[in-house]
């Protein structure tokens, strides 16, 4: 009888680890994802306002945020992948420039906060 309760008591454990480990990649684009959309929000902002200095400090921020899990979409979502990227490069360029085109760039964070909650749909399924 010992030994049948330990059997289940370690089958269950490594089945919730298991579990906790799939899961956990999806957690990590979710949070991503988040953080992402919280700052194309910022953006979208400073891009109204035309303040180009906020425009240059919040803008590079995507990179970081969009590289601590875009391996897991890569894998699990290349068509959102291709999307995000499409839009990521030309919006970080854009909040880098010298003058600020307001409405390019508008656009460009438009489109990708759009692919982004793309994404974040994808990821609650």
């Amino acid at each position: 009888m010992k030994k049948m309760t330990s059997m289940i008591l370690t089958i269950g454990l490594g089945s919730a680890l298991l579990l906790a480990g799939c899961s956990s990649g999806n957690s990590k684009v979710s949070d991503g994802v988040n953080k992402m959309l919280d700052t194309t929000e910022q953006l979208s902002k400073a891009i109204d306002s035309g303040d180009q200095a906020k425009v240059k400090e919040v803008g590079p921020k995507l990179e970081d945020q969009w590289s601590s899990f875009e391996d897991d979409v890569k894998k699990d979502n290349k068509d959102l992948y291709g999307k995000v990227e499409k839009y990521l490069d030309p919006t970080i360029a854009g909040s880098e420039a010298k003058t600020l085109d307001k409405e390019a760039l508008g656009n460009l964070n438009d489109k990708l906060t759009d692919a982004l909650k793309e994404l974040q749909s994808k990821t609650k399924e």
